[in-house]
């Protein structure tokens, strides 16, 4: 039912739903696996802030494609956009990423 609902009616990742399960498990698998390395990657390159940013970001930019019906891309630009015009956007979130950061530490 879910995937006939979010995937077949709604015409989105048709190839990937047309797959056998073991095919979509093996696919889900490798991308958790890479998203897991390169988040490795960058916490030695750039530091963990960097990364608790990367993430924050990521997870704002999914909720707001789906409170306003629209895909990951298009969200993640209308933040971008919304960010640069708001410096106080910017505060709030290197607070919060401050504060993770701070208690990571104790």
């Amino acid at each position: 039912m879910i995937e006939k609902i979010h995937m077949k009616e709604r015409l989105m990742g048709v190839q990937f739903s047309i797959k056998s399960r073991e095919a979509r498990n093996r696919y889900i698998d490798a991308n958790i696996k890479n998203v897991i390395s390169e988040l490795s990657i960058d916490i030695k390159n750039y530091g963990l802030e960097i990364v608790l940013r990367k993430l924050l970001l990521s997870l704002i930019s999914v909720q707001l494609a789906q409170n306003i019906g629209v895909d990951h891309h298009a969200a993640t630009e209308e933040l971008y956009y919304y960010m640069k015009k708001s410096e106080n956007t910017n505060e709030v979130v290197n607070e919060f990423i401050s504060k993770l950061s701070a208690s990571h530490l104790k």
